[in-house]
C-alpha cells in the first residue's frame, strides 16, 4: 500500500485542514478525484471526513491510526470481497445497543458489530468505527482502533477468542 498510503496521508491532511478553515460540506472535504480514490480501496468519504473530523475536534484518531484502519478494510476488500463492494448496508436501528453486554461488558457487542461491518463495507453512513465511544472503549481495556479491527476479523463469528483478547489486553 505505499503509493496508496502517501497519497492517503495526503487526502486526510488536506481534508483536516479543509475541517479546520470551516468547510463542513462534503464535497469541500472530499473532492471527486479522492472520492474515486478511496472507492478502489473500499472505503467511503464519509469513513475520511469521520476520521478528519474528529482529528480536527479531538486530535484523535491520528493519522497513522486511519491509514491501518483503512489499509485493514482496503486488504479485506480486496483479497476477501474481490474488490466487489457489499449489496447491503447495516442501518444504525440493526446494531446492538451502547448498553448491550457480551459477557458483562457494555459496548463490547457494538464495538464488535461496528467493526464487522467497516470491515466489510456494510457500515452505515452515520455511525462511525472508531467514534470516541469506541475509542474510550478501547482505551479502557488498552487496545486500538486498528488492533481491534484486526481481532474482530481474524477471530471470525468466535466470541470467546474476541473476549479472550479484551480481557487479556
Amino acid at each position: 500500500m505505499n503509493t496508496d498510503y502517501i497519497r492517503l496521508k495526503e487526502i486526510h491532511r488536506k481534508a483536516v485542514s479543509a475541517y479546520q478553515a470551516g468547510d463542513r460540506e462534503a464535497d469541500k472535504l472530499v473532492p471527486v478525484s479522492d472520492i474515486e480514490f478511496l472507492a478502489t480501496l473500499g472505503v467511503s468519504s464519509q469513513v475520511l471526513i469521520d476520521y478528519a473530523e474528529d482529528f480536527a475536534r479531538y486530535r484523535e484518531p491520528e493519522c497513522a491510526t486511519f491509514l491501518r484502519v483503512v489499509e485493514i478494510r482496503s486488504d479485506y476488500f480486496r483479497n476477501v470481497q474481490k474488490g466487489s463492494p457489499a449489496e447491503r448496508i447495516v442501518q444504525e436501528p440493526e446494531l446492538p445497543l451502547k448498553a448491550d453486554k457480551c459477557d458483562g461488558i457494555a459496548w463490547l457487542p457494538r464495538i464488535t458489530q461496528k467493526a464487522r461491518c467497516f470491515l466489510e463495507g456494510t457500515l452505515c453512513s452515520e455511525v462511525m468505527y472508531g467514534c470516541s465511544g469506541d475509542r474510550a472503549f478501547l482505551r479502557k481495556f488498552l487496545l486500538t482502533l486498528p488492533g481491534f479491527l484486526e481481532k474482530v476479523r481474524d477471530s471470525g463469528e468466535d466470541t470467546a477468542k474476541l473476549l479472550d483478547y479484551v480481557r487479556g489486553a
